[in-house]
């Protein structure tokens, strides 16, 4: 089966394509910048420990060690917006220019103590959940996280003319930018393997950037982020982890790419094998003629006779035909594959050896309707959730990347919750009440599990 789809000339694409890219990641990385440092408190001058250090908008950072330094190295940039965390600290963000040829940077970063005054605390039968953003002249279409802010998409009317709003966590609009008319439509962000914020429209994906709170806007061409960038799930080790994944095939694999060596080896195989039987059967199906052509078509195409009938007869985009979903997520050096086809989930090593396999079942709840097929990642808590939706009501489980087995729900308040997010801890989305004339507004609610 794995031979089918690498036949697809959509697939040889994709490689080809991968490869270039990670070549020229390669190239790329050898222009990089050495960022380091040492990180002390306040007045005291102790040395801290165990600070986070985050490049925004990307997944680079490191972790201060016990003599309060730090070291990493990033692709070389022209700017840059580091943020530095504790627990029990004031956070800093610290902006930096990069000259041309410049090879390293040195911080000295100090961090104040953090004093929280205890307010009067009212106890609710359930949590209230907290209105971010909101004005009664447009609607929040989404949003995503930048350092302690929030990105938002926001119109009047429709998205067609969509201007981005940064807010802080207070709700304060600190700067609006229009998206460009030849952007087309907007659509939605799509939060990349790097960290970076992408605003889908209908002409051009755009990379969105922050230069001192004001909004950059790169870009780039739609068939280009679909082949060497949606592919990428993240990257372990030096190592890219991608996919070969088409909505239109029951069958993917996993892949790993040395960036070293140029190795690539194969990770996992997800199919759906009673959906696979259906898929090639629509050949048989077809009339004799339609079956002639069916396969000319997939001589042309240096493709599989099966996949050009399942197009043909539009089974794809039928009921009868949901596209595969089972995600990888890497929690703590360890490769997580929550395979749902044949109900386990992998643990596989940072060189791609499988540690084990645990039976999972949140994936078959009582009322199979429930199941949505879908999973998010708290990044900060390395923390994975899977989304079920009872008449509109959507709830959270939290699943256990470990063994697999639920440890708690949470039922989000308001009905017909949508883009829904997780971070830090806080379940974000957009909503509209029910028979409201408001129009959409941005909420987070405290996620507070019920274990029982």
């Amino acid at each position: 089966m794995t031979s089918i789809i690498q036949m697809n000339i959509l697939k040889t694409y994709l490689f080809i394509s991968l490869y270039l890219f990670c070549n020229t990641i390669s190239l790329k990385a050898q222009q990089s910048i050495t960022i380091y440092g040492k990180v002390s408190e306040i007045g005291s001058n102790k040395n801290l420990q165990y600070v986070s250090i985050q490049v925004q908008n990307s997944n680079y950072g490191s972790s201060s060690n016990k003599n309060g330094t730090f070291t990493f190295s990033i692709p070389s940039k022209k700017h840059i917006s580091i943020l530095f965390k504790l627990l029990g600290y004031t956070s800093r963000v610290k902006e930096i220019d990069i000259n041309e040829g410049q090879d390293s940077v040195f911080l000295l970063i100090q961090l104040a103590k953090q004093y929280t005054l205890i307010d009067t605390v009212s106890i609710y039968s359930s949590f209230k959940p907290d209105t971010l953003f909101g004005s009664p002249s447009y609607s929040v279409y989404d949003f995503d996280f930048y350092e302690d802010k929030y990105i938002l998409l926001t119109s009047e009317k429709n998205l067609e003319k969509a201007e981005l709003k940064l807010i802080d966590a207070k709700g304060n609009i600190l700067t609006t930018y229009f998206v460009p008319k030849e952007g087309g439509e907007a659509k939605e962000f799509y939060h990349d393997y790097m960290g970076y914020t992408n605003l889908i429209c209908k002409n051009y994906i755009y990379r969105v950037s922050l230069y001192h709170d004001r909004f950059l806007l790169v870009p780039l061409a739609i068939q280009d982020v679909n082949a060497f960038i949606k592919p990428i799930i993240d990257t372990i080790n030096g190592k890219i982890i991608f996919s070969d994944y088409w909505k239109d095939y029951p069958l993917f694999n996993y892949f790993s790419y040395n960036e070293q060596d140029s190795t690539k080896q194969q990770l996992h195989t997800i199919e759906d094998p009673e959906l696979m039987h259906a898929y090639n059967f629509e050949y048989y199906s077809l009339m004799p003629k339609e079956k002639l052509a069916a396969r000319r078509l997939a001589m042309q195409l240096n493709t599989d006779k099966h996949i050009v009938a399942s197009l043909m007869s539009g089974f794809t985009k039928s009921m009868f035909y949901e596209p595969l979903y089972a995600p990888l997520y890497i929690i703590k050096d360890t490769i997580c594959i929550f395979d749902h086809y044949k109900n386990k989930l992998y643990h596989l090593s940072t060189n791609g050896t499988k540690i084990d396999s645990i039976a999972i079942d949140y994936n078959h709840p009582k009322n199979w309707k429930e199941w949505k097929n879908k999973m998010l990642k708290d990044d900060i808590e390395d923390l994975i959730y899977a989304v079920y939706d009872k008449n509109g009501h959507k709830y959270l489980k939290l699943i256990s990347s470990t063994n697999g087995q639920i440890e708690g729900k949470y039922n989000l308040q308001f009905h017909s919750a949508d883009k829904i997010k997780i971070h830090d801890g806080y379940v974000y989305y957009v909503y509209r009440p029910f028979e409201s004339t408001q129009e959409k507004f941005f909420y987070k609610e405290f996620i507070k599990l019920d274990k029982n």
